[in-house]
């Protein structure tokens, strides 16, 4: 397991990640993948915590903080 700090490169794969994590869970379809999007250009975005866990290069989690 490798914990690390997400880059650039790795937005889309967090992003489907997280879309596949949440769809149809609450309701028909999801928008907790466009959030993440959305959550990167905010002012309260907090990218120094914003970590992803890999095991065996594949990227299993992801964790995003902001101040509000």
């Amino acid at each position: 397991m490798n914990i690390r700090l997400e880059t650039i490169n790795d937005y889309s794969t967090v992003e489907e990640l997280t879309r596949e994590a949440f769809w149809n869970l609450y309701r028909p379809g999801c928008d907790e993948h466009y959030l993440c999007h959305i959550l990167r250009e905010h002012e309260d975005f907090i990218h120094e915590l914003d970590y992803l866990v890999e095991i065996n290069g594949n990227i299993v989690a992801s964790i995003m903080y902001s101040r509000v």
